[in-house]
């Protein structure tokens, strides 16, 4: 069978058995089906506990045979040893998906092994699944979470896919406050079943998921992997983080998720031929997501900078320059244009330096003069955060405070968005004063708090374009 009929009915089903429910508060039995009804899930939830009667004013069954209606997924929690009666039950009632969140299969050696294959053995043909050893998914579309928390993203154009599990659920909720919705997000556990490369077709198929992000320990059909991705990435970026790079971490990931882990300049080589963008670590996965999910991609390497602090200025046009990118000087007509904006001691020439005057005429007008420039293919600049304009207005009342950043940032999405190019902005207290960031980025414009992440971000997107241009050519 098809993984994707079977990850359809994972992701978006009617009917959900939790089988080994537990009526104790304390164990994953208990925290699905609560999980499951706390996320405002509208279809059938069936606990599977044969010792119990009910659980959460849900109705027990003794085994899923019982249940006498049609069950399109199941999350098994069962001890291993179990599990593989229970694929023959699922086999039994036509149940064509399953999430395993059960461990001690072909992490734990070759006893585990033996079990793990005795599951497939009989699940083949019938009932494709995740895991085993994960953490469950989410669908936010579905109302379902079917982990040990009932927590959804409202909404979401990204599918996050997460060898590691406890990792990937953090990951998973810290992503909406960077700015980041997870619609759909699998912990996929050993992939002992479905396999990365299906998950990648799947989710390539995907009309609601504009983005793929994922995070590898090791691949088991690193080919199918690479071809996969090689279709996909054409139609959407893959964001990838693969964990493992020295021999100490390949050992910790064959003892996680049994994940073969390979030669890491075999998987640097791979993703770039595929055109997978890498990460190094979390914050770097959710800064590229959110860039290309909110910005256009530059034309071209010529990138502008506009600051009121020179150091910033400097450390940005750095690593631009890292990232393969120009900072070219204006034109001399317009930095005529430029000076008659901004102070006397001001520099026009690229990077703009505002000076630390914070003229609001020079702040809310220099932007349109620079990305008008038709040799100007992107720009960053930063942002009056939150915590400036507090500092510059002690005395006004929070709420008034709102209004100003409203009216500033309003002012500044209306020249943003005149120009098909990427604007990103710098904020450093975005995420401890984060009001002012929330405005921009509500309209889709990438915020960041140091230059070096914005600019890394930039690099991203210009590596996007010369990807896709290199295909269409």
């Amino acid at each position: 069978m098809d993984a994707s009929e079977a990850l359809d009915k994972i992701l978006m089903p009617k009917s959900v058995a939790v089988v080994g429910a537990s009526t104790d508060p304390f164990k994953w039995g208990y925290m699905l089906v609560n999980a499951i009804k706390q996320s405002g899930f509208e279809g059938n939830i069936y606990p599977v506990n044969p010792k119990a009667e009910e659980i959460l004013d849900l109705k027990c069954y003794a085994n899923v045979r019982d249940i006498g209606k049609p069950v399109d997924s199941a999350i098994v929690v069962v001890p291993a040893r179990f599990v593989p009666g229970v694929f023959e039950d699922l086999k039994a009632i036509g149940t064509k998906g399953a999430v395993v969140i059960t461990s001690g299969f072909s992490e734990t050696g070759e006893e585990g092994r033996a079990m793990i294959q005795q599951i497939v053995d009989t699940a083949k043909g019938h009932t494709r699944f995740i895991g085993p050893n994960c953490m469950g998914v989410t669908s936010s579309k579905a109302k379902l979470s079917a982990l040990m928390i009932p927590f959804l993203h409202e909404s979401g154009e990204v599918s996050f896919v997460s060898q590691s599990g406890g990792y990937g659920l953090q990951l998973y909720l810290r992503a909406s406050s960077m700015g980041i919705g997870v619609g759909k997000f699998v912990s996929s556990g050993n992939e002992a079943d479905i396999k990365g490369y299906e998950y990648l077709k799947y989710f390539g198929d995907d009309e609601e998921t504009k983005i793929i992000a994922m995070y590898i320990e090791g691949l088991k059909n690193g080919r199918k992997w690479y071809e996969a991705a090689k279709e996909v990435t054409p139609k959407k970026p893959i964001v990838a983080i693969k964990v493992g790079v020295t021999e100490e971490g390949s050992k910790a990931a064959a003892s996680h998720t049994g994940s073969i882990a390979g030669s890491d300049q075999i998987y640097d080589a791979a993703f770039k031929q595929a055109g997978v963008i890498r990460a190094y670590d979390a914050a770097e996965m959710f800064d590229f997501v959110k860039g290309l999910l909110y910005a256009p991609l530059p034309e071209g390497t010529n990138i502008a900078i506009v600051s009121n602090s020179g150091g910033v200025a400097v450390e940005t046009a750095d690593r631009l320059i890292q990232n393969g990118l120009k900072v070219p000087t204006f034109s001399e007509e317009a930095q005529e244009e430029i000076k008659a904006l901004i102070p006397a001691f001001g520099n026009a020439k690229n990077p703009v330096d505002l000076t630390a005057t914070l003229n609001m005429n020079s702040f809310l007008n220099v932007p349109d003069v620079v990305l008008k420039q038709p040799e100007i293919h992107g720009m960053i600049t930063i942002s009056l955060g939150t915590s400036i304009i507090r500092t510059m207005f002690p005395d006004v009342a929070e709420e008034d405070l709102m209004g100003m950043y409203q009216w500033i940032n309003g002012t500044l999405l209306k020249t943003y968005k005149k120009f098909d190019k990427p604007v990103i902005v710098i904020d450093p207290s975005a995420d401890v004063a984060g009001a002012s960031a929330k405005i921009l980025e509500a309209e889709r414009v990438p915020v960041y708090t140091t230059p070096a992440r914005a600019a890394d971000v930039m690099g991203v997107l210009w590596k996007r374009k010369q990807y896709l241009d290199k295909l269409n050519s």
